[in-house]
């Protein structure tokens, strides 16, 4: 089974909040809260750098697999996110560090028509299999 929903947004600050809701209505949706803390901990962090780093319009585009969400971001500048070991008395560059640390996979691809799209895959588990 999947499904998906998609969001577009301007690079706004206020996506990142508008897409953190989207995050809790569908993973209430596809009854699949367990799991949902990281699936919105990684969307924040990737539409964060669509909007700061990429400062274009952006797609994300969340697709429940089995036992995983998979959530992609678009946007149409094409450098690639680095993972780096944040420094810890940094004020930034925590956003793909903490993308690797709750994603089981992520990575990043140029866009065939321009720019890029960066994804992870998050283990989670449907209310129905906790109740089991």
């Amino acid at each position: 089974m999947y499904d998906e929903t998609t969001l577009r947004a301007a690079p706004l600050t206020e996506a990142v909040e508008q897409s953190r809701r989207l995050v809790v209505r569908t993973m209430r949706a596809w009854n699949m809260t367990v799991g949902e803390e990281p699936v919105t901990a990684v969307v924040a962090e990737l539409v964060a750098n669509a909007v700061t780093h990429a400062a274009t319009p952006f797609e994300l585009r969340l697709v429940r697999g089995e036992g995983h969400v998979r959530v992609e971001v678009r946007d149409r500048d094409h450098r690639l996110p680095v993972l780096r070991s944040p420094h810890p008395l940094s004020d930034g560059g925590r956003g793909i560090f903490l993308v690797d640390c709750y994603a089981r996979a992520w990575g990043a691809e140029p866009a065939p028509d321009g720019g890029k799209v960066v994804w992870a895959e998050i283990d989670v588990t449907s209310q129905a299999a906790v109740a089991s």
